[in-house]
C-alpha cells in the first residue's frame, strides 16, 4: 500500500512543486490528491499543469480537483470579450502561457480543468479546494461555497465525521502544524507559497512554502518557494 498525500494551491510555481515531487519521492503506488489553484499569480500556470498532465500520463495515482481560479479561468472565457478575456489572464491572472495564438485556452488545459471535481471524498477524509457551507441544506451541491468560502464551521452529523483537508485561504505555517497536531477535523494546507515577498496584507515570512500532507501518518513535509531559482529536474 502507498501512501495518500495531498498537496495545496501551487498557483504557477512549477520549480517549487518540482522540488516538492522530489522531496516526498512521489512512486507510483502513492496517491496524490492536488487540492487546485493550479494556475494565476505565479510566473508558470502552464508549467504546472504540465506537470500533473504528464504524471497521470506516466501512470502516477494522481487525483487533482477544482480551484476558484481554474473556474474564473473556464468562466471568464465563455463570458468575456477576446480583449477582456485576455487582459484578465495576462494583467490580472498573469497566466497568459495558457492561452494559444488565437489569445483562447489551449485545449489541453481546458479540457484539464473541465474535467475536474469539486472534491473527493474518502472512508476517513474529504478533499476540498475551499470547505463546505454546513448551513446549507445540501452542502456538498453548493458550488460557490466549496471554491470560494472562507472560515466555515464543521457539522460532524453533515461531514459524517470525517477530516476535512482544505486550501484557498493562505494559512501561517506554524498555525498548519498546530491544526495537525491536534488532529483537528478541519486540516487547511495552504501555506500562500506564491507569496514570496512583502505583501500588504500577510507577513510573508511566515507563509511561501508548498505543503504535501501525508493523511496516514499527519507528517507534514513542505517546500519553499524557488522560482527566482535555478531550474530544477524531476529526476
Amino acid at each position: 500500500m502507498g501512501r495518500r498525500l495531498v498537496i495545496s494551491d501551487i498557483h504557477g510555481c512549477s520549480k517549487t512543486l518540482l522540488a516538492l515531487l522530489k522531496r516526498i519521492k512521489l512512486s507510483k503506488e502513492d496517491k496524490l490528491y492536488f487540492l487546485g489553484d493550479y494556475i494565476n499569480r505565479g510566473p508558470d500556470s502552464s508549467g504546472v499543469l504540465d506537470i500533473i498532465i504528464d504524471l497521470k500520463k506516466e501512470g502516477y495515482n494522481i487525483f487533482p480537483i477544482l480551484g476558484n481560479h481554474e473556474q474564473q479561468a473556464l468562466n471568464a472565457e465563455k463570458e468575456y470579450d477576446k480583449k477582456s478575456f485576455f487582459y484578465f489572464m495576462s494583467r490580472i491572472n498573469k497566466s497568459d502561457d495558457l492561452l494559444n495564438k488565437k489569445r483562447k485556452l489551449k485545449k489541453k488545459y481546458r479540457k484539464f480543468m473541465q474535467k475536474l471535481p469539486l472534491y473527493i471524498e474518502l472512508d476517513d477524509f474529504i478533499i476540498v479546494h475551499a470547505g463546505f457551507d454546513f448551513k446549507k441544506e445540501k452542502p456538498f451541491e453548493d458550488e460557490d461555497s466549496i471554491l470560494n468560502i472562507r472560515n466555515f464551521k464543521y457539522d460532524k452529523e453533515k461531514a459524517k465525521g470525517k477530516t476535512i483537508v482544505f486550501g484557498h485561504a493562505p494559512t501561517y505555517y506554524k498555525k498548519i502544524l498546530k491544526k495537525i497536531k491536534k488532529r483537528k477535523k478541519k486540516i487547511p494546507l495552504d501555506n500562500g507559497c506564491v507569496y514570496n515577498k512583502a505583501h500588504k496584507i500577510y507577513d510573508f515570512h511566515k507563509l511561501r512554502k508548498l505543503c504535501c500532507f501525508n493523511l496516514d501518518t499527519y507528517e507534514l513535509i513542505c517546500q519553499e518557494n524557488i522560482e527566482l531559482n535555478k531550474d530544477i529536474a524531476l529526476s
